[in-house]
């Protein structure tokens, strides 16, 4: 895909770019591909859980206030990306990066996750893309693919957007092809931008090298060992298929089992890889003791368990992940918080990574839906940056909530800790709803104080 949009965007805007190799294709091909290894999918997946499990996201009016319409669109935008964090992240940490673009289009403003081998990045400015063109949608009618193109270009602190229809193969057609672009105006201009108008999610994996453009799965590197892991797989399937329970019977009791003159043996490699545990053997095989055997070797299972968890735990180390993605969970007393924060603590870190590329993807779209309401109307004109988006992590993975209660219950007996501070750690939301629903109840009195008090109110 970087390659025919390379093309596209040399044939359109006459600028010719060298793109950083074409392994983020592979990358999306190889996470895509459902008959291939899914060790990259299953890490990716999990730490995706664990990146948002009980966390939770609101936009707020920036030093409080009620919020207006501008915040509210900012807020309802978000949520929407929020509640497919699970998907997203999965897919960026499988494919290495995954791309949110919001476009206006038919009054109403749209955000579209897409991957990264769609955006082709023209110029960077250290760590920050500055010009880059991206396939934003695609729409398949009577068997034609047709992909909506969007350069983006920032220029001091003007912002150019243009936006370009095209089919599979990049000849141009009319924006009205497609129903739902035909109101996306070809060219705009927005003033008193800082930054691009999209959020790039890019994998934490180290991409060893000095480049800094595309990001590499979280797997990167550990390539050798996962394909040893999925041949030792094969071979532990191969195991139990070998050690399947037969049952050998004197030839002579087949019938017409040789009528067409095959050998004994052509008979028995036909059933020996087969559902049926009949084996046919001559009688000398059998000693003259009997018409029949048992065949039935023990599998080696343990030798076989122990060096698959030996390779998960290897690609565990190698993706800088704690015990218990790949293996089992290490045996560990989970009412101790510190032995929990040392077990999960290399987990966590790749965790939190993820989480401030959510940060600052966030933030960019808040940012970006704020200047494109302002310039398209979508809201009634206003301040831009008077939105605040804050995140509250879930931290169970490496804390012990219930010692955590207990440390909070005792700052708050101190006088440490109010008790709307305590209740909004305990419920969620935010502190001025706390601090009504504790004065509701009786407010920062003796009685008030009581915990079971402050958390009556379901």
């Amino acid at each position: 895909m970087l390659e025919r949009l390379k093309s596209w965007v040399l044939r359109w805007l006459g600028i010719r770019v060298e793109t950083d190799r074409d392994q983020p294709d592979q990358y999306v091909a190889a996470y895509e591909d459902l008959t291939g290894e899914d060790i990259t999918a299953t890490i990716s997946g999990k730490l995706a859980m664990l990146t948002f499990a009980d966390s939770t996201m609101d936009v707020t009016p920036e030093g409080g206030g009620e919020p207006g319409a501008r915040v509210e669109l900012i807020a309802r935008k978000l949520r929407e990306i929020w509640l497919q964090g699970g998907w997203i992240t999965a897919q960026m940490l499988g494919k290495g990066g995954k791309v949110l673009v919001p476009v206006v289009t038919g009054g109403d403003l749209q955000i579209t996750a897409i991957d990264q081998n769609r955006m082709l990045i023209r110029q960077m400015r250290g760590r920050e893309i500055v010009a880059a063109t991206l396939l934003v949608d695609r729409e398949i009618i009577d068997g034609t693919t047709y992909f909506l193109m969007a350069d983006y270009d920032l220029q001091e602190d003007t912002h150019l957007i243009r936006y370009r229809a095209v089919r599979d193969g990049g000849e141009p057609v009319p924006m009205g092809t497609i129903e739902r672009w035909a109101e996306v105006p070809e060219e705009i201009t927005i003033g008193g931008i800082d930054r691009l108008l999209f959020a790039f999610l890019r994998s934490p994996r180290d991409t060893r090298t000095d480049t800094h453009c595309h990001g590499v799965p979280i797997t990167y590197g550990a390539e050798p060992l996962i394909a040893e892991t999925v041949e030792h797989a094969n071979i532990y399937r191969r195991e139990y298929r070998l050690t399947r329970p037969m049952l050998g019977l004197d030839a002579s009791l087949w019938r017409d089992s040789f009528a067409q003159g095959a050998d004994i043996g052509a008979v028995r490699r036909t059933v020996q890889d087969s559902d049926d545990p009949f084996v046919p053997v001559e009688r000398s095989s059998v000693d003259g003791a009997g018409q029949w055997q048992y065949f039935a070797p023990a599998i080696r299972q343990e030798a076989m368990e122990a060096r698959l968890q030996s390779l998960y735990r290897r690609i565990e180390k190698a993706c800088g992940l704690s015990q218990g993605i790949l293996t089992e969970r290490q045996t560990m007393n989970y009412a101790n918080r510190d032995e929990v924060r040392a077990a999960m603590y290399d987990t966590f870190s790749v965790v939190r990574a993820v989480r401030e590329e959510w940060q600052r993807a966030l933030d960019t779209l808040a940012y970006a839906i704020d200047a494109l309401a302002e310039r398209f109307r979508l809201t009634p004109a206003g301040s831009r940056g008077q939105t605040e988006v804050m995140i509250d992590w879930d931290t169970s993975l490496i804390e012990s909530t219930a010692e955590t209660f207990e440390q909070y219950l005792e700052l708050q007996s101190r006088g440490a800790l109010s008790a709307a501070e305590l209740r909004q750690w305990v419920k969620g939301g935010t502190l001025e709803e706390a601090e009504e629903a504790v004065a509701d109840i009786g407010g920062e009195t003796e009685a008030g104080r009581d915990i079971a008090g402050i958390l009556a109110e379901e």
